[in-house]
């Protein structure tokens, strides 16, 4: 029996001329071909649509009558009123929960804006600018990361395309509102043949630009329909690409499909722009550097054959069929929490191996045949890493039952590996119900960010029960802060355990402290 298709709300303030936003009717009609459906949610008071679309357009008091598989949020463009009402958007009627995050950096406190009151179950970023490890602040279960498409059948090369010749205009194609001016200004500096075709709203460019207008090297064509952009490559020579951020770069894309060579800025195309090869790529959008290149484009007819025919073998990965089937596959409501980012083994959370992993080099060269207890071990990864330098048997306890599971699946080639669900604030309760799972005293017991965790009243009590256990090693990461305040190393000292060293960790994840027995063995 065939099943139900999914039901995905888009979400925006009102239908803006955007590509953040276009790419969803593009995924939208892929998507519908296999049953599904999508529409968009509007959140303005009087929403004006700024451009047409074949999709539903619902305001929310209807969007939220009805049941939807999936709501998606993409980007932050929009007021802090509207921000603030995405919690309406955590009833159960609205599905898994999405955050989009579609530029980079430079819109951060936009971004976490919008997660906070979303509360996004998943989180997809459209580009490698945020990298594991640059988004711990962010909450959610799980993090991918899914970079744009490009429709391969609209945007093909033209077998009929004329080979320019020597004299002949050279067209450039850019967009109006993406940082013209250092292309602007790279053109005045170029030979005369060069003319420049710039498509979306002018802004200031018909009083800023009018020399190059008023001579026929500038020609301002608007805003285009999306049917129109093929006639727009199929008459250019290159395409230019100055944004100093971006998510994905739909014009360098859609040149790269098309048969045009591009000149563009790193920002969106990490995946596409391979300079020499694919294309020409500037690290910053000086006007200098992009006239030297568009005159390297303009006289080496070698150079612009070779960039065309990579870049087109490059792009066509990214067409929005595979964009769209991965994105449905992504958008499955995450049966764990994920804690460290490691996808080559499964793992989809927000800090990195290196940074879980940093200070512990000592443990790790020391594990060989070792016992060892790990007291909130979340998702098994530094037991993992534990156990294949050599330890002997490992019990994990975490307070996570979804985390507790993806351990044993992560370790789950290690039969001496054990992890079991528990509740870790009250020490004494802990060991009454894990009397049988717990050894008198391991080789090395593991406090990883846990202390924090505890409530006031009973962690002093949890970390001496734990370091009771530690017969050799006893490890402990929480904030510097903390550390001071509960007097830790004194306590440990009365303990008999002495503090061998202090490695501060990266932002967000505390300081590791490494303490030892005194008269341990190994």
């Amino acid at each position: 029996m065939r099943s139900r298709g999914k039901r995905i709300l888009v979400v925006c303030h009102e239908i803006v001329l955007s590509g953040g936003l276009l790419r969803f009717d593009r995924v939208g009609r892929v998507i519908r071909q296999f049953g599904h459906r999508l529409a968009f949610v509007t959140f303005a008071d009087h929403p004006t649509r700024h451009r047409t679309t074949e999709f539903e357009v619902l305001p929310l008091s209807e969007a939220g009558r009805q049941q939807w598989d999936a709501t998606f949020v993409p980007g932050a463009g929009f007021p802090a009123e509207t921000i603030g009402r995405f919690s309406e958007l955590r009833r159960e009627n609205f599905g898994v929960r999405v955050q989009h995050v579609l530029n980079d950096q430079t819109r951060r406190a936009g971004f976490l804006a919008v997660n906070h009151a979303f509360a996004p179950q998943v989180v997809i970023f459209n580009n490698h600018h945020w990298a594991p490890g640059d988004y711990t602040d962010f909450t959610a279960d799980a993090f991918h990361h899914l970079e744009g498409g490009v429709d391969l059948q609209a945007f093909a090369p033209d077998p009929g395309r004329r080979r320019r010749a020597y004299g002949d205009p050279f067209v450039i194609g850019s967009q109006a509102r993406k940082n013209p001016r250092p292309l602007v200004e790279a053109v005045r500096l170029s030979t005369p043949e060069v003319r420049l075709r710039l498509f979306g709203a002018p802004g200031a460019l018909a009083d800023s630009a009018r020399d190059l207008i008023d001579s026929g090297r500038l020609e301002l064509l608007g805003p285009l329909e999306e049917a129109e952009l093929p006639s727009l490559y199929a008459g250019i020579d290159c395409v230019v690409h100055t944004e100093t951020f971006a998510g994905w770069a739909n014009i360098v894309a859609e040149a790269m499909a098309s048969g045009v060579p591009a000149i563009c800025t790193p920002n969106g195309t990490l995946s596409i722009a391979i300079h020499e090869e694919t294309a020409l790529v500037v690290a910053e959008p000086d006007p200098r550097a992009i006239a030297a290149a568009i005159a390297r484009l303009k006289d080496d007819a070698e150079l612009t054959v070779r960039l065309t025919r990579n870049a087109r073998r490059q792009v066509a990965p990214f067409s929005w069929v595979s964009y769209s089937a991965e994105l449905l596959r992504l958008i499955e409501r995450p049966a764990h929490s994920h804690y460290t980012s490691s996808p080559g083994i499964g793992l989809y959370g927000k800090w990195t191996e290196a940074q879980r992993l940093h200070g512990l080099e000592p443990i790790l060269a020391r594990a060989e045949a070792k016992s060892i207890c790990d007291l909130g071990a979340g998702d098994g990864i530094v037991a993992r890493r534990l156990l294949e330098h050599g330890a002997a048997a490992l019990v994990g306890f975490d307070r996570d039952p979804g985390r507790v599971e993806l351990a044993k699946d992560l370790c789950r080639q290690f039969p001496t590996a054990q992890f079991t669900t528990a509740d870790l604030s009250d020490w004494n309760a802990f060991e009454q119900a894990h009397a049988g799972r717990l050894q008198p005293s391991y080789d090395i017991v593991l406090y990883l960010g846990l202390h924090h965790h505890l409530p006031a009243a009973t962690r002093l009590g949890v970390i001496r029960g734990a370091a009771a256990r530690a017969s050799s090693w006893f490890v402990v990461r929480t904030p510097a802060s903390l550390y001071q305040v509960d007097r830790i190393e004194a306590m440990l000292a009365a303990e008999g355990l002495a503090l061998e060293a202090v490695t501060d960790g990266p932002p967000g994840t505390g300081t590791l402290y490494l303490f030892a027995r005194e008269g341990r063995v190994g």
